[in-house]
């Protein structure tokens, strides 16, 4: 969209419903949907769709929640409902913080898998339309609590019935209200003022369709092409029903990006990962976070990778990678893990049985199998032994260990942090190592001490 259209349109989410329902001490829009909140999902999809300007209605309880603030940041505006008074009193308290918008987009947090597809739909129809209303509705099977959308002989809409208050009639129709809407801003605010309260003592936006119509001005709907997309969460139930809907439509974008996945029913990726061209990922991955694997790589089976990036060429299999990044052609595994803060440089290959945790690993470096390396950096060519241990903890600190390149780590050293083993040093099976190795020299022993020189013309 251009940005006359983006300065145009403010994008309102209705978020202050706590979500009893969902059985949980987390407020519903901050519950997790393929690695963002449901809150979080809303507000990239109108973003994606070219709404900019976002402000979020929520309640004090979840306005004063840690979470909250780390989803919304600096990325839209907060409006706070007091009390739960309705839809339409969350609406008008968003007044002050879209002034000088002409158009709203009104959205709920709870149904996150409209698409910016489908957004963009009714923005430009709404504008086309000069409607005062824009509605966005689904036909067929009508899912539970959504109301029905009601129409003159013409197909003009004239209201939506909630499904609490609709008689036989009403209930028998096939067209349901979504709860997204586009609004004439200065019509809104009018229209949603002069409505009366429910006999619960709550205004609802719907009510401002009939009125709206009442009042001459004119009511139009976008139907979307696509059920699924018009999934409400409501409980764990639903909740879990969407995340199934999203993870296929995740999948089905990256195949047909040129991802292969030999099993897509049991691969998850979350809605923030990036993959390229020709990487295959095998059975039981879970793709998680800001995750972003790059060209021709293999990933899995059974693999886990959290807020990592992977190079081109590059190969996971059956580890559990977090935070942590792995350079082209590196191969990983089986049986690894890698936590926060490892670089695993090119070429390099950390192979079963292994844990990296804070290492700088440098390119073609080995560590085979049965090795913990921790708070340390591996040189350039550098080879770890089976069952070599990095002792970076004294019980009050930890400490550093670096390994020069080339240098060749004997199976069983214990590296008592803080040492430093030279570039072309070696360690003889077993050590224990207390003082730093010169480039070059070899030691063994408990504690480790530098080995006589052999002759080699003897």
């Amino acid at each position: 969209m251009t940005s006359d259209n983006e300065n145009q349109w403010v994008g309102v989410i209705l978020a202050a419903g706590i979500g009893s329902r969902v059985g949980s001490s987390i407020p519903k829009p901050l519950h997790s949907l393929c690695g963002r909140t449901l809150l979080g999902q809303t507000m990239c999809v109108l973003k994606d769709a070219g709404v900019q300007r976002l402000v979020v209605v929520v309640s004090p309880l979840i306005a004063a929640d840690p979470a909250f603030a780390e989803v919304v940041g600096e990325d839209a505006g907060v409006a706070i409902q007091t009390e739960p008074r309705g839809t339409g009193d969350a609406l008008l308290t968003a007044s002050d913080a879209v002034d000088g918008a002409s158009q709203i987009l009104v959205a709920n947090a709870d149904m996150p898998l409209v698409t910016p597809k489908t957004i963009r739909t009714m923005l430009s129809t709404h504008t086309e339309s000069g409607a005062a209303i824009t509605l966005l509705t689904g036909r067929g099977s009508v899912p539970a609590g959504f109301g029905r959308v009601r129409r003159d002989t013409g197909g003009g809409v004239t209201a939506i019935v909630e499904e609490a208050e609709a008689d036989e009639a009403a209930l028998s129709l096939d067209e349901f209200n979504a709860g997204y809407y586009c609004m004439d801003a200065p019509a809104a605010w009018g229209l949603l003022a002069g409505l009366t309260p429910a006999g619960n003592g709550e205004i609802y936006i719907t009510d401002a369709v009939a009125a709206a119509v009442d009042s001459g001005a004119s009511v139009g709907a976008v139907v979307s092409d696509d059920p699924s997309e018009l999934s409400g969460v409501n409980d764990r139930t639903e909740l879990a029903e969407a995340e199934a809907l999203l993870r296929d439509r995740i999948r089905r974008h990256w195949m047909l990006e040129g991802v292969s996945m030999t099993d897509p029913a049991t691969t998850y990726i979350d809605s923030d990962v990036t993959i390229g061209q020709d990487t295959i990922i095998r059975p039981n991955s879970h793709l998680l976070g800001s995750t972003e694997v790059g060209m021709n790589a293999e990933i899995g089976p059974g693999t886990v990778l959290k807020d990592s990036r992977v190079g081109d060429d590059a190969s996971v299999v059956s580890s559990h990678v977090e935070s942590a990044r792995i350079g082209e052609r590196a191969t990983i595994g089986p049986f690894s893990h890698l936590r926060p803060g490892t670089l695993i440089g090119p070429d390099a290959h950390i192979g079963n049985y292994a844990e990296v945790k804070n290492a700088i690993i440098g390119a073609e470096a080995k560590i085979g199998h049965f090795s913990y390396v921790g708070d340390a950096t591996v040189g350039v060519g550098a080879n770890i032994g089976a069952g070599t241990v990095t002792c970076n903890y004294d019980g009050d600190s930890k400490h550093q260990t670096v390994i020069g390149a080339n240098a060749f780590i004997g199976s069983g050293s214990m590296l008592v942090a803080p040492v430093s083993i030279g570039p072309g040093a070696s360690t003889g099976a077993g050590s224990v190592v207390t003082h730093d190795v010169p480039a070059g020299v070899r030691v063994a022993g408990v504690p480790a001490r530098p080995m006589p020189e052999v002759d080699s013309e003897k």
